[in-house]
């Protein structure tokens, strides 16, 4: 089930992110993404201005991963920054 069904697409300039179709778009193009990078994305996108701990977002996007830590939160996000 997904965390993110039935909820608003986001729009941030050329930043487009439809959480029901668990899609982004970037200038109009798809950027693939794993579950992990797009829960990690939308949930930073929803809650603009606010700071999150990796542990804050390790349990929103990866609760279903226990074999990972907190900090493999860190790899997520510099994977998304170069997408």
């Amino acid at each position: 089930m997904s965390l993110l069904t039935g909820i608003a697409v986001l729009h941030y300039d050329d930043l487009y992110i439809d959480p029901n179709q668990r899609r982004v778009f970037v200038n109009g193009h798809v950027v693939e993404m794993t579950t992990i990078a797009f829960n990690i994305l939308y949930y930073l996108a929803s809650h603009p201005g606010w700071t999150f701990t990796r542990e804050q977002l390790y349990q929103y996007a990866m609760s279903d991963d226990l074999a990972a830590g907190p900090e493999s939160v860190t790899s997520r996000i510099y994977k998304i920054r170069k997408n």
